[in-house]
This record gives C-alpha cells, structure tokens and sequence, in this order.
C-alpha cells in the first residue's frame, strides 16, 4: 500500500518539477490532458504568492524540495516505501544509523531523481518505438512531463540515460544503503553482503556499479509493461462506469506506449491481443537481461 502511495506523491511532485521547466505566459496547450495540471499547479503557486514572494519557477522548486523531505521523513517514520529497486532482484534500504535530517533530504532527492530517471528511460523507449509520422495527445502531454529530458536530441538521449543511471546508482552504493536481493524472483539466493558493490579491486567495482547500472537502465521496460496495464485495467474500468474522458486517455495511452505495434481502431475487429503479446513478449526479454545482469554482478571474478 505504501508504495502505491508512494508512486502517487512521486506523481504529484512531478507536476511542481515540470513547472519549474515551463513558463505559462509563454506557452497555451489545447491539449486536455495538459491544460487541467497546469491550471491545478499555477492554483497551488498563486495562492501561496503572497507568502513566498518569489517568482513561480523558484517557487515551484521550493515546494519541490520540501515535499520530498516530507515524503522521506513521512515514510521513513513507517519504515514502508523506502527501498529503491534495481531490476527487481536487488534493492536497497537506507542504513538506519544514517538518521540525520541531511541525510533524509538527500535520501529524498534521491528517490525522486531514481523517480524521473525511469521515467526518462520509459520516455525514450516509448519514442524508440514510436510511429515517427504520429503525433497524439497522449504523447504530446508525454513528452511534456519528462523535460527536460524529452527537449534533448533523440540520438543524444540513450548516452545521458547511461551517465544518469550510473551516476545515480554509485550515488546509491556510495551512500551505505543495505543491499538485499528477492528470494522470491530468485530462489536460493544468498543475502548479499553490505558492502558487496564497494570491495574488490576498483576495476571490479566500477563493473558491478556499472552491471547494476544497466539492471536499472532495464527497469524501462518493467515501467512499459506496468504503465500498459495500467492504461488497459483503466480502460476497462473507465467503460465500466462510463467515464468517456478517462477512457479516451486511457486507449491514448495504450496507442502510444505500443507505438508502431499498435492496430488502427478501424482496422480492429473483435478482440485485440496485441497489447497481451507485447507484454509478454517485453516481459520475456526483460527476465532475460535481468538474469544475465545478476550472474554478472554475482559472479566469483569479481568478488
């Protein structure tokens, strides 16, 4: 429960990060699913100008920034939703005797920036995948609320993905976060050691940095699949109760996140199993790398 909760104050600070990347008076969106955030955040922004007396992107920063030492500290307090996971094998937990303020601001940081990385690594596998003539408004609002990530070059994207991913990770090990695996997905494994990504010679450790680097990298299209099914049980639910708007964002959704594998409504007869083979289909190759990562990491050579 915790972590859902988690994901939806994550979501919800994303909307205050976004703001601090726009200008309003600059820009106007027709675009429904952009329109209704926007006036939401600029309502919170404007209520509070006279209190702040700075200008809305710094104050949009300031929120930022509060709310993710709130969040930490909130759940810190429960002990729930406080594990970052890289490929759903490994995950880490904030070493307890690390406790100060400081660090739980820091730690907050963390788990928003760990936050919109995937996001961007979703971001960019969604376009690689994407009709290159077609333009929705589901993927219009997309590539809104992943700047700056979505404003850099296509081809300059998957290398910044890399640096980020990396960065974040040794910042992660670095930081004596408690390693621990999922017996769960991997049956028989042993607790890895606290200081597993930090021992051996530094060539060793910048591999295993870099491995579970990659591990995170992956966890893209862990974020595809999850964000499929989601947009599919919305739907469903959404006809279910006759919510047409959220119905419409939610095929939107669908139609982007399959990109050029995706079926013409009008072309669509009866039932559609295009989006249940794609997610078995990435779901397959994702067990795949992130089994191969795992020996990798664990591997005798470079204990």
């Amino acid at each position: 429960m915790m972590l859902y909760l988690q994901l939806i104050v994550n979501l919800f600070l994303l909307l205050f990060w976004v703001r601090f990347w726009v200008r309003p008076e600059n820009e106007f969106y027709f675009n429904p699913f952009l329109s209704g955030t926007t006036r939401f955040v600029d309502g919170i922004l404007q209520f509070l100008r006279p209190v702040l007396r700075l200008p809305d992107q710094l104050a949009a920063l300031l929120l930022l920034t509060f709310f993710c030492v709130f969040k930490t500290i909130f759940f810190m307090r429960f002990g729930e939703g406080v594990t970052l996971s890289f490929g759903t094998l490994f995950s880490f937990t904030p070493n307890p005797e690390h406790a100060s303020l400081a660090f739980q601001s820091l730690y907050g940081a963390l788990q928003f920036g760990f936050f919109l990385v995937r996001l961007w690594t979703l971001s960019f596998l969604v376009r690689l995948i994407a009709r290159p003539t077609r333009l929705t408004r589901a993927a219009e609002a997309f590539a809104f609320f992943t700047r700056p990530f979505s404003l850099l070059p296509f081809i300059v994207q998957p290398f910044a993905l890399l640096i980020l991913h990396f960065f974040i990770t040794a910042l992660t090990v670095s930081l004596g976060c408690i390693p621990n695996v999922l017996s769960t997905i991997m049956p028989g494994a042993q607790p890895p050691a606290a200081d597993l990504f930090l021992t051996g010679h530094p060539v060793a450790v910048l591999m295993k940095i870099g491995w579970l680097s990659l591990m995170s990298y992956g966890d893209g299209l862990m974020w595809m699949n999850n964000a499929l099914l989601l947009s599919i049980l919305g739907n469903f639910m959404a006809m279910l109760f006759g919510l047409k708007t959220v119905m419409l964002i939610c095929t939107e959704s669908v139609e982007v996140i399959l990109g050029r594998f995706s079926r013409a409504s009008s072309a669509t007869r009866g039932i559609d199993f295009t989006p249940m083979i794609f997610f078995f289909v990435v779901n397959f190759a994702y067990g795949i790398l992130q089994a191969g990562l795992y020996k990798l990491v664990t591997s005798p050579l470079v204990q």
